[in-house]
């Protein structure tokens, strides 16, 4: 069994494709949820995979044999604590703020269960069990710090049984400064990432980073994106829900969707506010704003906000409906430079240094006077820009295929974990100490 760990939105677009691409060619694979409150059966890509025949499903569900009574009506209680919070967070616009508290109050519920059945249940006797169960030859996780959910067990019993693991990307990595989010550092990075077997890049910009913060060199390698692929983004244009109705699709002027970034990436979010004014006063275009998928509790930020909030949208629908994009740190400009599509990098907005700007693969844009003027040009001509599609081409050959161009990304992937698989001679030395 090949087995593969999702959490969140972001990692699920991005393991997804590997899943995909080895159940077609017959390998044995498995994904399992280790975040309790994620919705798998509201992922249109979890029951995409489902419905290729995939086992998908929480890893708490998948492997309780064993553990009693009390871990079965404790597991049932925090099920359904959040299967209502979900439910309810899928007719936000509708709840009352009674109901609104009531959902926090389940979660805060559903949470304390979970913590206390991990620290009763789920321990590395559990974790040893699973891989003897499934007789499971690799275990691949997302770039997730070891000591969220179950990781930390998982990862000691793979040690123990001598199985692979393999830390795959959850997100494309852009920027070319150091500690580019706040509160990172060195040691973290360090920490986070020495405790697997091997890890995978899509670029060899954050290989360097990662070696740099003294990952061995030896255990990082680059293979391109998966989510970005063209196998991948034909497929999944063909699965994408297109339910959605934009609230602006019946009116004339030039549709604009601003892709936001998380606040820790050293965003300047007052003068991000200040721009949403400023965008919604100029006539003749339509803006739409489309918060980061990992938003959390910056989500109030955007409530006020005097512009159409497009977060229930899919971002790849959004840069189809699009005549420009605007960006600050989001690697969703790549869906956008694929589309052939106008990308303003709003640069004034953030203190980071991005590779996309470094390449010239953007219309780089330095204050609010500079946006204004962009959006007036590309009224009159949306063909006239300041980059080239040299650089963009570039840009996407390094951040797509790790520098090499039109690699099977894919194959190099599935052709990685099933080497890795098969090589026991990886090191077991180390880390029993920390795990």
């Amino acid at each position: 069994m090949y087995m593969f760990f999702v959490r969140e939105f972001n990692d699920i677009d991005h393991i997804t494709p590997v899943v995909w691409k080895m159940n077609l060619d017959n390998f044995p694979v498995a994904v399992y949820c280790l975040n309790p409150e994620y919705d798998i059966r509201g992922d249109y890509r979890l029951e995409f995979l489902r419905k290729s025949g995939v086992n998908v499903n929480y890893i708490f569900d998948e492997f309780a044999q064993g553990l009693g009574p009390v871990h079965r009506l404790l597991r049932l209680l925090s099920r359904t604590c959040f299967a209502v919070v979900n439910r309810a967070d899928n007719k936000s616009h509708v709840l009352t703020p009674l109901f609104s508290i009531s959902r926090n109050r389940l979660r805060k519920i559903g949470k304390k269960i979970y913590r206390y059945s991990r620290r009763k249940f789920y321990d590395v006797s559990w974790a040893r069990s699973i891989i003897e169960q499934t007789g499971t030859k690799v275990m691949c996780f997302d770039h997730v710090k070891p000591k969220r959910f179950v990781v930390k067990v998982l990862l000691k019993a793979a040690r123990e049984k001598k199985v692979p693991t393999i830390a795959l990307p959850h997100g494309v990595f852009i920027y070319t400064n150091n500690f580019v989010r706040i509160g990172s550092t060195e040691d973290s990075r360090y920490d986070k990432f020495n405790r697997f077997d091997a890890i995978v890049t899509q670029n060899n910009l954050r290989k360097e980073v990662l070696a740099r913060a003294g990952v061995d060199r030896d255990k990082i390698f680059v293979l391109g994106s998966t989510r970005y692929c063209k196998e991948w983004m034909r497929q999944n244009k063909s699965i994408l829900p297109r339910t959605a109705k934009l609230p602006t699709e019946d009116r004339q002027g030039l549709k604009v969707v601003f892709m936001t970034t998380r606040f820790a990436y050293r965003i300047d979010v007052d003068r991000m506010l200040k721009t949403f004014d400023i965008l919604a006063g100029i006539e003749g275009i339509d803006v739409v704003v489309k918060p980061h998928t990992r938003t959390g509790k910056e989500a109030i930020v955007y409530e006020e906000m005097p512009l159409a909030n497009v977060a229930e949208i899919s971002s790849v629908e959004l840069c189809e409906w699009a005549d420009v994009m605007l960006v600050i740190g989001s690697s969703i400009l790549i869906e956008s430079l694929v589309q052939h599509k106008p990308v303003l990098y709003l640069k004034y907005l953030h203190e980071n240094i991005t590779q996309y700007e470094e390449l010239g693969a953007c219309w780089i844009i330095h204050d609010e006077v500079e946006l204004q003027n962009a959006l007036a040009s590309l009224q009159k001509d949306r063909a006239a820009l300041p980059y080239t599609e040299e650089n963009v081409a570039r840009f996407l050959s390094e951040i797509i295929y790790g520098g090499a161009e039109e690699r099977d990304v894919l194959g190099d992937y599935q052709a990685f974990i099933v080497n890795m698989a098969a090589d026991r001679s990886f090191s077991t030395t180390a880390h029993s100490d920390v795990l």
